[in-house]
């Protein structure tokens, strides 16, 4: 009997003895002591951003169409490949070109249009630059609103007011007063007159590489602005567009290698002018 309590007694000792199950215990490490360094401003390689897609190349070509019922001509042209050049006749109106084609033929060109407006001695009534020889003042009238510029890489409208500030105009080989403004950022012109419809000349453009001549039948300035303003009559939405000197001064030559070329557009009653724009390979 002794021996049976014994025994159990020894058992339950054994059980006791049992060690239970370790508790788990997760020390920090030390945080290691980094000192971060700013690499130097020249080794910084710096990556432009990707180009913007190049704008499509724009056609050579006559276009004839209808805007806000004005009845319009047109001359597309994109000026990476083809520049308008101011020709200038110094010694008075006709004394080298009756009309633009004759303009035109003196310098192989592929159209010419009517340029700014003269006075009636014949003098320029604005600023002109012809290959870079400087004519004429700056207008200050309404008539003088506007200014097309082109350097030897790019063409601009710029208004009057920005000619000081202007890159373009500071580089300008060829420059041509005129006025009023037609179209600015796509909008029409206020306060343009809505009397007095009569033949218009006017050169517009979409900001970029794309530009046009143009020709419109009899009608207001204030209804070319409307027909022009935002619009796409040759082949590009319109931003700036510029008024030329009109009326029986209107004329615009386009050559056969235009698409769809070989026409002329001018008023019966036609007069011969100071100047022309004419376009050329750049």
């Amino acid at each position: 009997m002794l021996t049976m309590r014994y025994a159990i007694l020894m058992i339950c000792a054994i059980s006791s003895c049992t060690p239970s199950t370790p508790v788990s215990v997760t020390t920090e490490k030390p945080v290691p002591n980094i000192k971060l360094t700013q690499p130097h401003p020249e080794s910084l390689v710096y990556q432009s951003p990707p180009p913007l897609p190049e704008q499509p190349n724009l056609p050579l070509a006559y276009h004839h169409t209808s805007r806000s019922g004005v009845i319009m001509s047109l001359v597309s042209f994109d000026d990476r490949t083809f520049q308008l050049r101011v020709a200038d006749q110094p010694n008075g109106i006709g004394t080298r070109w009756r009309n633009a084609q004759s303009a035109a033929a003196t310098y192989r060109g592929l159209a010419a249009i009517n340029g700014g407006f003269f006075t009636p001695t014949g003098n320029p009534l604005g600023l002109l630059i012809e290959t870079g020889t400087k004519r004429g003042a700056i207008n200050r009238s309404s008539l003088g609103a506007g200014m097309f510029v082109s350097s030897p890489t790019n063409s601009a409208i710029i208004r009057r007011q920005h000619y000081q500030t202007s890159s373009t105009a500071a580089r300008a080989y060829n420059l041509l007063q005129s006025g009023p403004m037609l179209a600015a950022h796509g909008q029409t012109i206020n306060g343009l007159s809505k009397t007095k419809p009569r033949p218009r000349s006017f050169i517009a453009w979409d900001g970029k590489n794309h530009w046009a001549i143009g020709y419109a039948e009899p009608c207001t300035l204030d209804a070319l602005s409307q027909a022009l303003a935002g619009t796409s009559p040759a082949g590009f939405n319109i931003n700036t567009a510029l008024n030329l000197d009109g009326g029986s001064s209107a004329n615009l030559w386009v050559g056969p290698d235009a698409l769809n070329g070989h026409q002329t557009h001018r008023p019966f009653f036609h007069k011969a002018v100071r100047n022309y724009l004419v376009l050329i390979p750049r």
